[in-house]
């Protein structure tokens, strides 16, 4: 009885999550993460957020794979997400009529606040090695205050924000948004694309535009908004430690340079 209930549960709640992603009024804020899109997300009504239709593009590959738990329960899990992911990506690509908000952020200041974001997870994979990122896990005694500095240059993905447009917007729209100019002085651009009877209507932003733009996102969305700020660093349990490491840590200049020679941060900054 209790698998036939968990089962109906289970069903119930894909059936709700289907329906609102093939809801005709549903606006997707669909983005990469730590660019402001909860707070936009919370000011527009019938909103989806969205990181990934991928499981391999996760924000965080610690936090997914710890969410598929342990030993043989691991191997449920996993399955149960790939199943989510495809239900997901099926519905949102049946849709004729798409209308997508997506926002984009110096990479610099994204990788930091979403490093913070997913502090546990990443302290996590330094500690136990878990993602093979060193030759050996980190030593539970070392507690050094520099630790946060090399765990953020060795856990961390500093180029998923260069990659995510390619490997994971790309895939599920069939727009290269790298293909239509974008005025860096507005911040921000609108691209509608149709193929077949799928039409897509695409708002790109800038994060520091976005309170600047609300306006155009009401004419986009046609419909009034108002942004309500939230999910902000600074009301959080880490607020004091993510601003004195946004003050002291100095980007090594290998990879700072690298991702201002990328073609997003060319193409938006």
């Amino acid at each position: 009885m209790k698998i036939i209930k968990l089962l109906t549960r289970k069903m119930l709640s894909y059936q709700k999550m289907i329906a609102k992603y093939k809801a005709p009024e549903t606006i997707f804020i669909y983005q990469m993460g730590k660019v402001g899109s909860t707070t936009l997300e919370h000011s527009l009504p019938n909103a989806i957020h969205i990181h990934a239709f991928h499981s391999k593009n996760h924000t965080c590959p610690v936090r997914m794979h710890g969410l598929s738990k342990f030993g043989l329960k691991y191997f449920y899990h996993r399955a149960e997400q790939e199943l989510t992911c495809f239900l997901l990506r099926r519905a949102f690509k049946q849709r004729e009529n798409t209308k997508i908000i997506t926002l984009v952020r110096d990479p610099l200041a994204r990788n930091i606040s979403m490093f913070f974001h997913d502090l546990d997870a990443y302290l996590f994979s330094a500690y136990t090695n878990c993602l093979n990122t060193r030759p050996k896990a980190l030593a539970t005694r070392s507690q050094q205050t520099d630790m946060l500095n090399d765990i953020f240059e060795q856990e961390f993905d500093h180029y998923y924000p260069s990659r995510w447009f390619d490997e994971e917007f790309l895939a599920m729209t069939g727009i290269n948004v790298y293909k239509h100019d974008f005025d860096k002085e507005k911040g921000f651009k609108v691209i509608r694309e149709q193929s077949g009877k799928r039409r897509i209507e695409l708002m790109v932003i800038r994060t520091d535009k976005l309170s600047h733009s609300v306006d155009e996102i009401s004419h986009f969305i046609q419909e009034p908004i108002k942004l309500l700020t939230t999910n902000q660093a600074e009301d959080k349990w880490y607020a004091e430690l993510y601003k004195s490491f946004k003050i002291s840590y100095v980007f090594p200049e290998k990879i700072k340079s690298q991702l201002y020679d990328t073609q997003f941060y060319r193409h938006f900054f």
